[in-house]
């Protein structure tokens, strides 16, 4: 509680409830025979990662640690540890009797409440006075990004492509924290490893003990710090969790690593070395994770898939003013001041994220996952050390309130864009199962006993239709329901409307039934949509349940 003040534990715990207001909302909100998904309703792109991590807790909540994907019929090799955060969490839901979504919720919950204090132990590692520290948790947490003004500077820019604080959860603390717990996780992890490296720089405990024997002999025995154990488990934890971080964290410890041995000299070149013990720890785990991906074909195309391109670098120009403004009229007063070289850590880090958003690499936005804890602590020096000095003392808490007001804007228009789409079922039925679609869950969960029978649903490329809808409530497989996890999407998706097309011979789909396993058909507004045959005259399809809007049909006959 003495690192923690009590005002800090109050202010994580508002920011906890603050983002969970609008799932609350939802589920009460929910009609009687109607179903909460537990997603978010903005970005959309919630709801497919939302489906595709109930997925992976499926698993988990089934004792299966070697994660497959549930998205699509090939079969393929299970490979553990890979996902491994929303596995654990899926069996600890098991252990605890919690559902899915609220095992879920829980954990973004409490997980929020660390972001927050792993938050104010990095602020207070590089700042001395406790308003500073204050400033830098408002810039690590409730900032967020002004490419909002897009709208109106140039609206036909963000007519494909909205601004990112609506939907680039990777780039904002917050903003990830409220829509997926692991993204919290990550940072806090983020953190863990700076504390350690800076700990076991500054404060070295002996890496070695001379011992004296008998005959007055000296022996020495070399020990693990403690700094280099938590850095060594921190390190292998974000390998598991976000392995993407591999390219920034490797090079930005061994940078800093290199400027104490030569420049500081606060390492010698005998202790640096100990750092090979968690950096081939985490090189290790990532080596394996990309063997893993690419020994199949299944895997391979789930890696080839996984595209996530930065967006045109205006974006993240005014995605990070709020952070860029402070930092820029700091500039000056950093250098005159020249603070001591613990501030290389968040110059290097956020120097290399800039580096890696255009790198070719097809995994380029997931660098930015955790940037806003640097830019937060630089943006907090500029801001009181170089803003507020050339204002009055009455005007400086108005101008800090009016600026970080602004400042998060966008992101208080997500909590609140929920809370209102989540009050209304009738209105955002993606979110929600309608009375006949959660009565035909419930009839596929009662009379499905093989886990791996595969269901025939549909998709498309933003992420709607059934499919990602029946794996997150059922943990079934289907033929296609995720852009990313389902191998070869684009061709399963002209398969189903070749299947659904009037003109399409009745051959070619018992054949494709055949072959691809389907045990099952989900038939519903998704589905009519994609084409215009009515599978309900096929005489190899058994209709099991039908209501109003979904129609079940067993596969039989072939």
């Amino acid at each position: 509680m003495k690192r923690f003040p009590l005002p800090v534990w109050l202010f994580a715990l508002a920011l906890a409830i603050l983002t969970s207001l609008p799932y609350l909302v939802g589920w009460w909100s929910t009609p009687a025979g109607w179903q909460y998904s537990g997603a978010a309703a903005v970005p959309v792109g919630a709801q497919v990662d939302f489906n595709s991590h109930l997925a992976k807790m499926w698993q988990g909540s089934r004792g299966q640690w070697d994660y497959h994907l549930l998205f699509t019929h090939e079969p393929h090799p299970g490979l553990p540890l890979v996902q491994g955060f929303y596995v654990a969490l899926g069996a600890l839901a098991q252990v605890t009797l919690l559902s899915l979504p609220a095992a879920y919720h829980i954990a973004r919950f409490i997980l929020t409440i660390g972001l927050v204090l792993a938050l104010w132990a990095f602020a207070s590692h590089f700042l001395e006075k406790r308003s500073e520290r204050w400033l830098a948790l408002l810039f690590g947490t409730i900032a967020s990004g002004w490419s909002w003004l897009l709208l109106a500077l140039d609206p036909a820019m963000t007519a494909q492509l909205s601004p990112i604080e609506f939907w680039l959860t990777d780039a904002f603390n917050l903003l990830g924290a409220f829509v997926m717990p692991h993204f919290a996780a990550v940072v806090i992890v983020q953190i863990v490893i700076v504390l350690a490296f800076e700990g076991w720089v500054r404060t070295p405990p002996p890496d070695s003990l001379s011992i004296h024997g008998q005959g007055g002999q000296v022996g020495t025995r070399y020990i693990v710090s403690l700094p280099v154990i938590v850095l060594t488990l921190a390190l292998a934890a974000q390998a598991i969790i976000q392995p993407y971080a591999a390219l920034l964290f490797g090079p930005l410890l061994v940078i800093l690593a290199g400027y104490h041995v030569f420049s500081t000299q606060k390492l010698s070149l005998r202790r640096a070395l100990w750092l090979l013990l968690p950096l081939n720890i985490y090189a290790a785990l990532m080596l394996y994770q990309y063997v893993a991906l690419h020994s199949h074909p299944v895997w391979s195309s789930f890696a080839e898939q996984n595209q996530t391109l930065s967006p045109l670098v205006t974006y993240y120009l005014l995605g990070y003013l709020p952070f860029i403004l402070p930092m820029a009229f700091g500039l000056r007063t950093f250098l005159m001041d020249r603070p001591d070289d613990r501030w290389w850590m968040p110059i290097l880090w956020v120097a290399l994220v800039a580096m890696l958003l255009y790198a070719p690499f097809p995994t380029q936005r997931r660098y930015l996952l955790g940037v806003q804890t640097p830019l937060a602590m630089l943006a907090a020096y500029g801001w009181s050390r170089a803003v507020l000095p050339c204002l009055s003392r009455r005007l400086r808490p108005l101008a800090s309130i009016v600026y970080f007001g602004l400042a998060s804007v966008g992101l208080m228009a997500v909590i609140a864009v929920n809370a209102v789409a989540l009050s209304q079922p009738e209105r955002h039925t993606d979110v929600f199962y309608q009375p006949d679609e959660a009565r035909a869950f419930d009839w596929l969960r009662q009379e499905t006993n093989d886990r791996n029978a595969l269901v025939l649903t549909v998709a498309d490329e933003s992420g709607r239709g059934s499919g990602g809808r029946l794996v997150a409530a059922l943990g079934l497989r289907v033929y296609l329901g995720h852009w990313i996890e389902t191998a070869d999407f684009a061709d399963k998706v002209a398969n189903v409307r070749h299947f659904y097309d009037q003109a399409t011979t009745d051959e070619w789909r018992k054949t494709f039934l055949k072959d691809t396993g389907v045990a099952y058909i989900w038939y519903d507004e998704y589905a009519r949509a994609v084409g215009d045959w009515n599978p309900a005259g096929a005489d190899y399809l058994e209709p099991v349940f039908t209501s109003e809007k979904v129609t079940i049909y067993r596969v039989s006959g072939l």
